[in-house]
């Protein structure tokens, strides 16, 4: 298990843009979202704690509703909170958010929303046997009753599409004050490059 960050930048972020955080459940958006609004000062959205302040808690809306409604729902309620947002935010999105069928309309919209900022995707590892092992380890250990089968069955669904998405892809397994320096310093971050520059190990332009 590499301590280090491997990085694909297909583009730097433009001025002014909302960072969305993308990848399965249990690879660390939430923990790494809040670590970024905290050093950048941008307000944090979270999808899956919006959802259940503003419509329901998320296991049993979907055993009452469906996992289709819980989805349709969920994005209805990204697109409200991104059109509110009135200032560059880190958005952290929910683990399905874009696993629906490639050619479906709530896959191009979701698709569509990301698209209006920029989008880091986050996964522990690329080969897929030791990424479900780190994965599912995390979600059985969060005491929600979770079952093995059905999270690896899950989570190596989601791989496949994760594994490609993101302006930037990030993939560590390293404890989360790591993978946020990391990251903060390939976002090009002004306070982080001063320091970066400082030392010799700045890569911006």
């Amino acid at each position: 298990m590499s301590p280090t960050a491997k990085f694909t930048v297909r583009r730097r972020p433009e001025p002014g843009e909302n960072i969305f955080l993308i990848g399965p459940g249990g690879v660390g958006k939430s923990t790494l979202g809040a670590n970024l609004a905290r050093l950048s000062g941008y307000p944090l959205v979270d999808l899956d704690l919006e959802f259940c302040q503003r419509i329901a808690i998320i296991g049993p809306f979907i055993v009452e509703h469906g996992y289709e409604a819980y989805r349709a729902a969920n994005l209805a309620l990204a697109q409200e909170l991104v059109g509110g947002i009135e200032r560059p935010s880190i958005f952290v999105t929910s683990s399905g958010f874009l696993v629906a069928p490639p050619h479906s309309s709530d896959y191009q919209a979701a698709v569509a929303l990301i698209g209006t900022g920029y989008s880091i995707g986050l996964l522990p590892s690329l080969g897929i046997a030791e990424a479900t092992d780190i994965v599912v380890g995390r979600q059985l250990g969060r005491g929600f009753g979770l079952e093995r089968e059905t999270e690896v069955t899950k989570f190596q669904k989601r791989f496949a599409i994760y594994s490609v998405l993101g302006d930037m892809h990030v993939v560590s397994a390293a404890p989360p004050d790591r993978i946020t320096k990391a990251v903060t310093t390939a976002l090009c971050w002004p306070a982080v490059q001063t320091q970066s520059r400082r030392s010799g190990t700045s890569n911006c332009q």
